[in-house]
């Protein structure tokens, strides 16, 4: 403990100049554009979720939260975690619009489990395995029906929510981290920009 502690402030100091930056015009999303990624990891008796929302290249809200239902797979826990980011896209468009940045498009919570995205997608795709799914979650069908959300599929790898749901090494761990401050992004199209060394 005391070794994992001392890695811990290590990490800390050696990072203390990196926090997050924003960037207009490199999101891929658009301008003041909400993007989210939802994901979770599937345990017993109940599963850790995680939601990260975007905007500009980076993180403005995260949560990782141990689910209050119980789920009986791995796609249960993704359509309760994708259920958690759609009420909170929701209220983050609500926000805009009294912003006046309103949303002109459905706002994309990527998902990497496929079957799961079929669900919320598709009213007539509930099988015996996934009927006892609790109405409570599958609220976010009247979401993606009313143009607010839409589920995309995204690469595990590429899943920034995991950052709150997993646990990864050197190399993984700061391909998303530098993903969710909006580092890697800058990087990438202004490569001479003055970033610290260890952003990749």
């Amino acid at each position: 403990q005391f070794n994992i502690l001392k890695k811990m402030l290590e990490y800390g100091h050696t990072t203390r100049h990196t926090g997050i930056i924003y960037s207009k015009g490199l999101d891929k999303h658009g301008v003041n554009v909400l993007s989210c990624h939802a994901d979770s990891g599937h345990s017993l008796p109940r599963s850790y979720g995680g939601t990260t929302c975007m905007m500009n290249g980076a993180a403005i809200t995260m949560s990782a939260k141990k689910h209050s239902l119980t789920a009986t797979g791995t796609y249960h826990d993704e359509i309760i975690e994708f259920s958690i980011a759609a009420n909170k896209v929701v209220g983050l468009r609500n926000m805009m619009d009294e912003m006046n940045l309103s949303q002109d498009k459905p706002t994309v919570i990527y998902q990497d489990n496929e079957a799961a995205i079929q669900i919320v997608k598709n009213r007539g795709s509930m099988s015996g395995q996934s009927r006892h799914i609790d109405r409570r979650v599958l609220t976010s069908r009247n979401k993606i029906e009313d143009g607010h959300i839409v589920p995309v599929y995204i690469e595990t790898g590429n899943m920034i929510a995991d950052l709150g749901t997993k646990a990864f090494g050197d190399k993984q761990f700061a391909y998303l981290r530098d993903l969710l401050t909006g580092y890697s992004l800058v990087k990438r199209h202004h490569p001479t920009y003055a970033l610290p060394a260890y952003i990749v």
